[in-house]
């Protein structure tokens, strides 16, 4: 008889709720809402472009969870870079990749951190496609957090020596022979003898001269299943089966084969065994890593807010180019959640996530209008007089109109007590 096959290891998440339950807090309201929040940020996620920062907070009587939705690519890693305060909190990094199959889409969870290892991460993207990160906090902290990321290509040394992204002049899938083949690889120029570099450790796997490719170097990673290829070498240095370090020289850069009648150049392509060649620009192009500058004051962040100008955009990113999640009416309260260059990540009442510009938003320390009741009344949590009641105000009670929506507005009684009430 077989033995049963191994119990699946525990997510970080998976075990802290398992604690939670034996602790006896596993159904507790508090719980289910933190739980709630985190499912929530998989359906409702903000769209963002790297390099990324951005400094927000995390309020203990909220249930809270932030996403991040990004395109990545195959031969890209990720870098990940957390910073919270206190720094001796449990919070939670997960990344999932959006699947697409038969007109219905779903999220894969492929990566997890470890709770003492959210500082800094670095995650290869296996395929070109749209990820989801999501952060969260342990239940019941008040904390701020700073998130960084940013990507550079898997292979650490560019495949031409003193050479970069602009001498790249010919793209993978460019049209070749009129139209009748693709581009299989980059075209990377530079003067005829200019060395030609091994972009990664590995293993020679062959050296030739002969064919399109005139003199060529296979060069083979193993770990990847990749064949890297460079071809059009004026000569080779290695033999077959050389071990090689990143940054040692294979050859020079010429233009044999049938690249003699152009200007000197390499021609470098990626071979992955079971799917041919790939584009192996994401693999070597340098990415810029200087993290844009926030702005915006986050000494706001965790407050209350609302729109100082009608017709304001919440954006899905911290663009003006980025899509309108809708347009927000005047003095709509928002929470402000988290700060990127010069925008606020809010939450609108209605539980909507985007981003304002910062100068869109005002401070609610001024009342917009003032009344006095007329008799007692009921103030409620959210915009809704179905909501859960949040203070009863006393009949001629004084207050303060801070925000408004439709038919409602969000007002402050004379002991400070707040909440929504009818128009």
């Amino acid at each position: 008889m077989k033995p049963p096959p191994p119990a699946p290891e525990l997510t970080p998440r998976a075990t802290y709720l398992e604690a939670l339950h034996y602790s006896g807090l596993g159904e507790s309201q508090a719980v289910k809402a933190w739980q709630a929040a985190a499912q929530k940020t998989l359906e409702d996620s903000v769209e963002i472009a790297v390099p990324f920062k951005e400094v927000g907070f995390v309020d203990a009587t909220k249930a809270t969870a932030f996403s991040y939705r990004i395109a990545l690519q195959k031969g890209e890693q990720l870098h990940i870079q957390l910073e919270t305060e206190p720094r001796d909190k449990q919070f939670f990094l997960e990344l999932f990749q959006l699947e697409e199959e038969l007109g219905s889409s779903t999220l894969k969870n492929i990566f997890n951190s470890e709770p003492d290892q959210v500082d800094s991460l670095v995650f290869e993207i296996p395929q070109d496609g749209i990820y989801l990160l999501r952060l969260q906090a342990e239940l019941l902290l008040s904390a701020r957090f700073t998130l960084s990321l940013f990507t550079q290509p898997v292979y650490g040394v560019f495949p031409v020596s003193g050479k970069g992204n602009p001498d790249v002049w010919s793209f993978f899938g460019a049209p070749r022979d009129g139209g009748k083949r693709k581009h299989k690889g980059v075209d990377i120029f530079a003067r005829r003898g200019t060395p030609v570099v091994a972009a990664m450790d590995g293993v020679v796997r062959s050296v030739r001269d002969r064919g399109l490719g005139g003199k060529q170097v296979w060069l083979s990673d193993r770990k990847r299943n990749n064949s890297l290829y460079y071809a059009h070498l004026d000569s080779q240095l290695v033999s077959e089966d050389a071990r090689v370090k990143a940054g040692d020289t294979l050859g020079w850069v010429g233009n044999t084969g049938n690249a003699k009648n152009t200007r000197p150049h390499l021609h470098f392509s990626i071979y992955r065994r079971g799917y041919g060649a790939i584009d192996p620009y994401p693999f070597i192009a340098r990415q810029s890593a200087r993290l844009p500058r926030v702005q915006a004051d986050t000494s706001r962040l965790g407050l209350l807010a609302r729109v100082k100008f009608n017709s304001t955009i919440l954006r899905s990113a911290p663009d003006n180019r980025s899509g309108n999640i809708y347009t927000l009416p005047q003095y709509l309260p928002l929470q402000i959640l988290a700060a990127a260059k010069d925008w606020y990540r809010v939450a609108t009442p209605d539980g909507s996530d985007g981003y304002v510009r910062s100068s869109q938003i005002e401070k609610v320390d001024r009342a917009i209008a003032q009344r006095q009741l007329k008799q007692a009344t009921t103030l409620w949590q959210q915009p809704d007089s179905s909501a859960i009641p949040a203070a009863l105000l006393a009949d001629q009670s004084r207050i303060q109109v801070i925000g408004q929506v439709d038919q409602f507005q969000l007002v402050v009684g004379e002991a400070g007590e707040m909440g929504w009430m009818a128009r």
